[in-house]
């Protein structure tokens, strides 16, 4: 069974951790123990927010005159996206549920999401039913599903061994303040502390090393981590035969080489550690210029949480960015004075990340997939054709347009090539291209069947029914009979037909391209 409590905390984490890991190094300030209350995060079991993530490309002047075609609308679309979620409910043993919008520039998509440990159901503004995904494997067997468990139990004691070292080395930043206060959480009145902390540029530069040199100074501190990590690891040692971990040690040793073994990956750790941090040193020397135009005021990474009298985090705001304020343009360009601007239509990237959390490890009751209903199941979804996948959504719908008309995923194309295609077009000595019948047919989705001597095309793109008989010029189309330029026509036992004609029954245009100096015929639609 896959278990989604790892995601979750992933997930979770995710929010905090940028502010939490600069902040977790320091000595306790004004009573708030950093550290601790990093573990207090990973123990939380349950709890009910509101959270917002929003991404944007940090555009420059001029940026609209550069993008433009479908590229160009592309990078637009995805230069504002923003994911609010509200009334999210999660518990360990519960499951997930949210309700949530996910807004890509004007267009905007409600939704609501429903998780336990078998069942993911999604239910899009748009969707004419549910979308549902087995979290299971039918394939596995009681043994792996036990094995499955135990790593998942384990989990705990190898994120405690791990995160002392880890954590406890990490260096002051440059800016960090802890005051008291209240903040309003979901209606409630809550005493606690606000922490900020903040880190710009050149100074997660220096932060960078400084926590480099800190994990490399403190070896007894990495050797009692990699003995934890090592007893968590032989304790479920038939769960982690083939876990990529292993490799650390080379092989899990017994119990009686855990102190050889120990201090052989602690060397190894350590020599990775001392090779970074030359690796550092010598960009700062080689590529100070490069550096210098993303280190700059405009790339920070900040945040502000408010923690509650447990250490629980009630309230966080996230931020983060990179701007690259100057080109690296590579030796012997044309223009090596262009600018940013003429290069690239944005400089850089911003995230935002904000919660509010209330009853933290209280009695939380997701809501639960509806296994009752009418539902479309997400493995057959990524099985369907471009057009069938359409077919689900309302033509009305924001989500319709954006998967037809932004990201084209009805779109249809073949290409055959004279020379190199194994289904190679045919131009008769009348100057007409024709093309095998069935390999183009089942291309576009389309099927092939035989009926009383006649060769039937269905094509359910178009709901369009082609009848065809060897010989004959004749196309019956939905019922209309219709002369085509060429003959049906057998040619070394396959079966081929007039491209032009063909491509227009399936609503397809057609037109011969040139592919770096080899000419192939191009059959593109868009149903």
């Amino acid at each position: 069974m896959k278990s989604w409590k790892r995601r979750k905390k992933a997930i979770g984490l995710l929010l905090i951790s940028m502010v939490v890991l600069v902040a977790a190094g320091c000595q306790a300030l004004n009573g708030v123990d950093f550290n601790a209350m990093l573990k207090q995060s990973m123990n939380v079991t349950s709890y009910e927010s509101n959270e917002t993530v929003a991404f944007k490309l940090l555009m420059n002047d001029g940026a609209d005159e550069m993008l433009t075609g479908e590229e160009g609308e592309l990078i637009k679309l995805v230069s504002d996206i923003k994911l609010e979620l509200t009334d999210v409910k999660t518990s360990e043993t519960g499951g997930m549920s949210a309700k949530g919008e996910l807004s890509l520039g004007a267009k905007h998509i409600a939704f609501e999401a429903k998780m336990n440990n078998e069942l993911a159901e999604l239910d899009l503004e748009g969707a004419k039913k549910p979308i549902v995904i087995s979290l299971t494997d039918p394939e596995t067997d009681a043994a792996a599903a036990s094995a499955q468990e135990s790593l998942t139990a384990a989990s705990k004691q190898i994120i405690d061994a791990v995160s002392g070292y880890a954590i406890d080395n990490l260096p002051n930043p440059s800016h960090l303040t802890v005051l008291p206060g209240q903040e309003s959480v979901h209606g409630e009145t809550v005493t606690g502390m606000n922490v900020h902390a903040d880190l710009t540029g050149k100074e997660l530069w220096d932060w960078l090393k400084s926590y480099i040199d800190a994990l490399i100074g403190d070896k007894e501190g990495l050797k009692a981590m990699l003995t934890g990590l090592l007893e968590a690891l032989q304790s479920q040692e038939s769960a982690i035969a083939a876990s990529p971990v292993e490799s650390m040690f080379g092989s899990l040793p017994e119990e009686d080489d855990t102190e050889a073994a120990v201090n052989d990956a602690a060397d190894e750790i350590i020599d990775m550690l001392t090779q970074l941090q030359d690796e550092l040193a010598k960009t700062e020397t080689d590529e100070a210029e490069t550096l210098d135009s993303v280190l700059n005021d405009g790339t920070f990474v900040k945040g502000d949480l408010f923690i509650d009298g447990k250490l629980d985090i009630r309230k966080a705001v996230i931020e983060a960015a990179v701007k690259i304020t100057e080109p690296a343009i590579a030796a012997g360009d044309e223009d090596e004075d262009m600018g940013m601007e003429a290069l690239m239509p944005f400089s850089g990237i911003s995230v935002k990340i904000t919660s509010d959390r209330w009853n933290v490890n209280g009695d939380v009751q997701p809501a639960q997939p509806s296994g009752d209903k009418s539902v479309l199941n997400g493995q057959a979804l990524m099985d369907m054709q471009g057009y069938e996948v359409l077919q689900q959504f309302d033509k009305n719908s924001d989500v319709y347009d954006l998967l037809r008309n932004t990201a084209h995923i009805g779109r249809q194309s073949l290409t055959l090539s004279p020379e190199f295609s194994r289904n190679a077009p045919i131009i008769t000595p009348s100057g007409i291209t024709i093309v095998p019948l069935r390999y183009t047919a089942e291309a576009f989705g389309a099927a092939l069947t035989k009926s009383g001597g006649s060769l039937i095309v269905k094509d359910g793109a178009t709901n369009t029914t082609i009848s065809l008989k060897n010989g004959s010029s004749n196309a019956i189309i939905n019922g209309k009979t219709v002369k085509w330029g060429f003959p049906t026509t057998v040619v070394n036992g396959v079966t081929y037909v007039p491209a032009r004609d063909f491509a227009q029954a399936l609503g397809a245009s057609i037109e011969w391209e040139q592919y770096g100096g080899v000419k192939a015929l191009t059959l593109v639609r868009e149903p």
